[in-house]
């Protein structure tokens, strides 16, 4: 189900007035139907947006569980770690990304506990000269906290570590500040480059950093934490954006289909994470591999995406390179979720399903429109074209006949309803022009 509303909006935290398209479009059906447990039950819990939000915001908390996973992309070894940005106005359902972080709870949980049991050994010991103080080790770590703290954390950390935070001027705030600015770090976590820091009391250096951020905010929470599209941090995220408000739900306490609350499902499958996760760091390592015709697919899929963009938004171009290692680090999650039961033996190699790779690069297409339209919004002039578009109006010849468009648009997967609306739109926006009836000539974008 489609809806569209064309409307002249003030994009929150810029000073101009935009022209929004905004389409209640949701994350496409297919991208469910083979999700792995235990994704498919909370994810059928939900419907619309927050069925979205849970699936984004839960994959982002999974993608810092997996320890001693990797897998070989072009030169190197990636960890399943994924940064995710929910923007949304106030009051529009983001909250519902809340009920992922029950997923990591236990693994956290576990953390601080094994800490204060540590301590209170610690303190009993007579010779302390001779023992070192344990060091708090932590699973999730808030925005609020400062440069030189995070960089201890992150070196103490057993394995990956996740930011979580509802509203993201939390981590904003820090970065404005001489002693909370480690946006360089997060740059660097996301390729697992090796970072250090040098303070009058201290010096870390931290070796393959692994690290998962999960964040919402509004549109004017963006602005101050990415400053512009060309500051490297825009490109390490998935963005999910959405601009309708939110009407009056049903407050009544849900139950699942099988009678229980939403809260302990989501409090079961962190348990069974957990275990997963205890099995995982007493492996040496997990690698996660595709076969050659897979390989074959995944270039295919984000060559199609990545040419798109070539001619008219060649700037574009480091974004959707990145949605690659995205879409790989995806097919890694999924890929770990679908073995859970297998991962037993001391060192393992896991193949991907088909069903898998499938998942994770329709999720990776639909999500290029998002960050697009994030995009988009730092500039001031902008064509409003999502990827479909701009791959159907490359393959039209300059002047074209209805008939050609409709047996292109229908190749690509548009119905002739929608391409229909889409020469209306691209008319009113100078995309194209109406040459006579049924013939149209696009104009430079």
């Amino acid at each position: 189900m489609k809806e569209k509303v064309t409307e002249k909006v003030i994009f929150e935290g810029l000073s101009k007035i935009t022209e929004t398209t905004s389409f209640k479009n949701y994350i496409p059906n297919k991208v469910f139907m083979n999700l792995p447990e235990p994704l498919n039950q909370l994810a059928s819990q939900f419907s619309d947006r927050e069925k979205d939000i849970v699936l984004i915001s839960s994959l982002g908390v999974l993608s810092a569980c997996f320890p001693n996973v990797k897998g070989r992309y072009k030169d190197g070894n990636l960890s399943p770690n994924l940064y995710t940005f929910i923007i949304a106005p106030p009051a529009s359902g983001k909250g519902a990304m809340n009920w992922s972080k029950l997923l990591i709870h236990p693994i956290h949980k576990a953390k601080q506990e094994d800490y204060k049991r540590k301590l209170q050994e610690y303190s009993r010991t007579q010779d302390r000269e001779a023992n070192d103080k344990p060091q708090r080790i932590s699973k999730v770590i808030p925005g609020n906290v400062s440069s030189s703290k995070f960089y201890h954390h992150l070196k103490h950390s057993e394995d990956s570590m996740l930011m979580f935070e509802t509203e993201a001027d939390s981590l904003s705030n820090m970065l404005k500040q001489d002693w909370g600015d480690f946006s360089d770090l997060m740059r660097k976590a996301f390729h697992h480059e090796t970072c250090s820091i040098s303070r009058s009391d201290r010096f870390y250096e931290i070796d393959e950093p692994k690290l998962s951020l999960v964040l919402s905010g509004t549109p004017n929470q963006l602005q101050p934490l990415v400053a512009s599209k060309e500051n490297g941090l825009f490109s390490r995220f998935i963005y999910y954006f959405f601009d309708e408000v939110e009407g009056w739900k049903d407050v009544s306490p849900r139950n699942s289909r099988g009678g229980q609350s939403i809260e302990s499902l989501f409090k079961e499958a962190g348990e069974s994470i957990k275990d997963l996760y205890d099995r995982l760091m007493k492996l040496e390592s997990i690698d996660i591999v595709m076969n050659e015709l897979q390989w074959k697919r995944f270039n295919s899929e984000m060559k199609l995406i990545n040419n798109t963009f070539l001619n008219d938004k060649s700037d574009f171009i480091s974004i959707t390179k990145r949605l690659g290692v995205m879409a790989f680090r995806l097919i890694m999650i999924l890929t770990m979720l679908r073995n859970i039961s297998r991962v037993q033996v001391d060192s393992l190699v896991l193949g991907v399903e088909n069903s898998d790779l499938e998942t994770a690069l329709s999720l990776i297409k639909y999500l290029t429109d998002h960050s697009l339209k994030v995009y988009d919004s730092y500039s001031n002039e902008v064509k409003k074209l999502t990827v479909l578009d701009r791959q159907i109006l490359a393959e039209l010849p300059v002047t074209f006949k209805r008939g050609e468009g409709v047996d292109v648009a229908r190749k690509l997967e548009m119905s002739e309803r929608t391409f229909a609306d889409r020469l209306n739109s691209w008319q009113d926006e100078k995309i194209l022009e109406k040459l006579k009836q049924g013939e149209y000539r696009k104009l430079p974008i």
